[in-house]
Parts: C-alpha cells; structure tokens; sequence
C-alpha cells in the first residue's frame, strides 16, 4: 500500500513538473531568494540572512504561491485528464491522497528554491554560522515546509468546493488577507488563525517556551485535518 502510495504521488509529481506552472513558480521563487540576498545585504541583514529570509519570505510571499498551486492542484484536470486516472483499479480517496501528496511534496521544492539562495548567500557575505544558528534555521526551514504544506491544503480544498481554480485562489486570497488582519489587530489570535508560523517555532527554539509551540501545532494539525477531509469530500462529490 505505501510503495503503491510512493509511485502514484511521484507520478503526480512527475506530471506536475511537465505542466508550465509549478516551473513558473519555482523560478520565481528561486528568484525572490536571490533577491532578498542583494536586498537583505544592503539593510544589514547578512548576519543572520537565512533566518531573516525565512521569518520574512514565508509570511509575506509564500501564501501567494502556495494559493497559486494549490488552486490548480486538482481542479484543473476536472476538464478530462482525470478521467483517465479513475479507470485505474485505485479507489478516488486513494487518487486523492497521491495527487495532495505529490503537491506538498511541489509546495516543499518552491519552498526549498526560496530559501536555499539565503543560506548560501549567508555563507558567502558572513561566512559559515555557528552550529546553534544552522540548526535554528534548519528547524525554521521544516517549519517553513510544513507551514506551506497547509497553505496547499486549504486552498486545494477551497477551489475544490468553489469549482473553480480562478476563484479559489481568490477567495483563499481574500481569507488569508482577513485573518492576517484580525492576527494584525489581535495578536493573541495568530496561534489560531495560523496566518504566520514563526509565532510557534520561535517561542520553543529561542525561549524554551513549548506549551505555545506544541498549542499551536495541535491547532495546526486540526488544520490539516479539516482542509484534507474537507478537500476529499468535494473530491468525492465531483462528477467527471
């Protein structure tokens, strides 16, 4: 069952990477990384680029590719490729789960593409950091990767239900613009609303603090959770 599992989502993966928009998206991600090494360079920011990158990029930029991917993530083949896949002797809960886990498996590379440029370039403009501050930004870096993952989640399962990949990406848009606002005025929200995670890495990794962290995360699961089952219901629904 998990080998099968493996080979359908590298499958997914593979026909993810022949479509032109997660290319488009790694490009681009890859060139925003390089672009925050020039541009973090000039504020000061070299001593502590890659964490800076990290506590930045993906509150303020990742969301957006992210909610371009997930949009496409399923409702774009709803036009006549799917149809080929569902007369495979696979049930469409495991169609599913390869096709959600071969889109978080995109979601880490455009991930990786952001932010690997920040640890290099802090390599070369400060030479290599202390073993404390490599293992901080690497653990921020898996936050970064499953932060994404949710992203992907949720606005896989919004356009699922809106039947749309335009509007889904709009309204996951409009959503995530809300809740950032209400995390904005009501900071004690953000652990709920889930809008930047570095609000439950950093209190474990900088000051000890894991009942926030392990909070949160909980909060965080429930997310994936209800995204995932939300998005195979309106799956399930869907006529081809």
């Amino acid at each position: 069952m998990i080998a099968q599992m493996n080979n359908l989502a590298a499958e997914e993966l593979r026909k993810l990477f022949r479509g032109g928009k997660l290319k488009v998206l790694l490009l681009l991600s890859f060139i925003i990384g390089v672009l925050f090494v020039f541009v973090g360079g000039r504020l000061g920011l070299e001593d502590n680029l890659p964490l800076a990158a990290i506590e930045l990029l993906p509150a303020v930029v990742l969301p957006f590719l992210m909610v371009a991917l997930g949009s496409d993530l399923m409702i774009g083949e709803f036009k006549g490729a799917i149809k080929h896949a569902l007369k495979l002797p696979i049930s469409r809960e495991f169609l599913f789960m390869g096709k959600l886990f071969a889109g978080w498996a995109a979601g880490a590379l455009i991930v990786l593409c952001m932010l690997v440029p920040t640890f290099i370039g802090g390599f070369i403009l400060h030479d290599v950091p202390a073993a404390s501050t490599l293992g901080a930004g690497l653990a921020e870096l898996g936050g970064a990767i499953l932060f994404s993952g949710l992203l992907l989640v949720l606005a896989n399962s919004v356009s699922l239900w809106v039947g749309s990949s335009a509007v889904g990406m709009a309204v996951s848009v409009v959503l995530w613009m809300a809740m950032s606002v209400v995390g904005f005025l009501e900071p004690g929200l953000n652990r709920f609303l889930v809008t930047n995670y570095a609000d439950w890495l950093q209190p474990l990794l900088y000051g000890g603090d894991a009942g926030m962290t392990v909070s949160t995360l909980l909060f965080m699961a429930t997310y994936y959770i209800i995204g995932t089952i939300l998005g195979l219901l309106a799956f399930q629904r869907k006529e081809f």
